[in-house]
């Protein structure tokens, strides 16, 4: 397992939270999981949960997440600074 195809890297996972052990979230990979709670006497609580994952976990599904739109706006603007820096050394050459 590479150190990539972490959950924290996977198009599936919805980061939820963090512990002093790092980032938690949910798989989104496949459907919620039903489950059943005994309540009151007379009452049972019924609901579904996401499977819960640590960022550093992994499983044999791992999709690369594609890029956010701000990642994106991020490196276009680191290149388009590095490439009027190195314009403006070219000319002061």
């Amino acid at each position: 397992m590479k150190k990539t195809t972490v959950c924290e890297n996977c198009k599936f996972w919805n980061e939820t939270g963090g512990t002093d052990d790092g980032l938690v979230g949910e798989c989104r990979r496949n459907s919620p999981i039903p489950v059943t709670l005994d309540g009151a006497v007379d009452a049972t609580i019924r609901f579904a949960i996401w499977p819960a994952t640590a960022q550093y976990q992994w499983c044999g599904d791992f999709e690369k997440r594609p890029m956010e739109t701000k990642e994106v706006i991020e490196r276009m603007a680191m290149i388009e600074k590095m490439e009027a820096e190195r314009k403006a050394k070219k000319k002061a050459s």
